[in-house]
């Protein structure tokens, strides 16, 4: 089949291209940033535009059978009302697009923050959506889209909600935790680390999203998190310990680390925004028995191992990152007032 992939140049898009080649199949990316030269060697076809480009996008999905909508406009942006511009009614475009094509399936990448800081655990598919910051609301917004799309088309559009994704290439704040216990700085975490919080992959999540194009699953949603993780303190010791670099996970009191972390994200001059400091500290896990269930999908990757796997691309690369800052996952973000705490660390 032929996969349509907004997105396609950022760190899960490449991901998703890997996964897609190795099942034969053909790929055209759809991306303002171009594609890397390797892929397009690999027989990859790469469109440079926007989301917000409705007449191109239609034009670009000609004879398309999948489309990924992955592209989206990422919290450390602080991009106020881009995320609306982009997010949902990008999600809008990409949507009427796909209906003047005639795409058979359509997968839209959410997030995980549309559950906000759940009281109820583990998360499910029927968990109430509570959405936390500007990104989490623009995003649960464009699944309204998605939902109304739904019920006024004959369109089968899945939705996907992973954890945070971490694998080869993921940078954006991990890339200062990496930098940091490269260091061998201390490493503080909000309030004493004792949550369980599940992460995924980004091969895993790829696996997923195929299987969700080779699988009968008709405007279903899915949560999509790792199978085996532990809490904050065990998988950032476990990271530590890999490194061999003398850091050490250094707990702290949540209630006065947040309400500085506000002021300081208030003052834009923080990398941290408010998903950041306000869900760390809380447990966060998925209950991902539909996906094993209905796809038949099993997630290989454990917390730790796709930490140190992350961890060791970037020792591997660390010296051309520090050329690349931004706010997209495949570069890292400024430090800002974190680097002061960084020299007295």
């Amino acid at each position: 089949m032929k996969h349509f992939i907004t997105g396609g140049s950022g760190f899960f898009g490449l991901h998703l291209i890997d996964r897609l080649l190795r099942e034969r199949q053909e790929v055209i990316v759809y991306d303002v940033t171009p594609l890397d030269e390797e892929y397009r060697k690999k027989g990859v076809q790469f469109v440079q535009g926007d989301v917000r480009e409705k007449e191109k996008l239609i034009s670009a999905m000609q004879g398309v059978d999948v489309v990924h909508h992955n592209a989206a406009v990422l919290p450390v942006s602080r991009s106020g009302k881009v995320f609306w511009e982009i997010n949902v009614e990008g999600t809008r475009n990409v949507l009427d697009a796909a209906l003047q094509n005639n795409v058979k399936k359509v997968l839209f990448v959410s997030t995980s923050s549309v559950y906000g800081i759940p009281t109820d655990l583990p998360i499910t598919e029927r968990t109430e959506l509570t959405p936390l910051g500007e990104y989490g609301f623009s995003k649960l917004a464009a699944e309204k889209v998605v939902k109304d799309f739904r019920q006024s088309h004959d369109i089968d559009i899945s939705i996907v909600r992973p954890r945070t994704i971490i694998g080869k290439g993921r940078m954006g704040i991990f890339g200062i935790l990496f930098d940091w216990i490269s260091d061998g700085k201390k490493i503080y975490i909000i309030g004493k680390g004792d949550n369980a919080y599940q992460f995924v992959s980004a091969p895993d999540l790829a696996d997923a999203c195929y299987l969700m194009t080779a699988k009968p699953c008709k405007n279903e949603d899915f949560i999509i998190g790792a199978e085996r993780y532990s809490t904050v303190k065990g998988d950032l010791e476990a990271l530590i310990k890999h490194a061999g670099t003398g850091s050490r996970v250094v707990a702290t009191n949540a209630f006065v680390v947040r309400n500085i972390l506000a002021v300081v994200d208030w003052m834009k001059v923080s990398p941290l925004v408010d998903w950041h400091y306000k869900t760390p500290h809380k447990p966060f896990y998925f209950d991902i028995t539909k996906a094993k269930t209905m796809l038949g999908w099993q997630p290989k990757d454990s917390n730790s191992a796709m930490f140190i796997e992350t961890y060791d691309w970037y020792r591997t690369n660390r010296e051309s990152l520090k050329k690349q800052t931004g706010t997209t996952h495949r570069k890292t973000v400024k430090q800002g007032i974190l680097k002061l705490l960084k020299a007295i660390s």
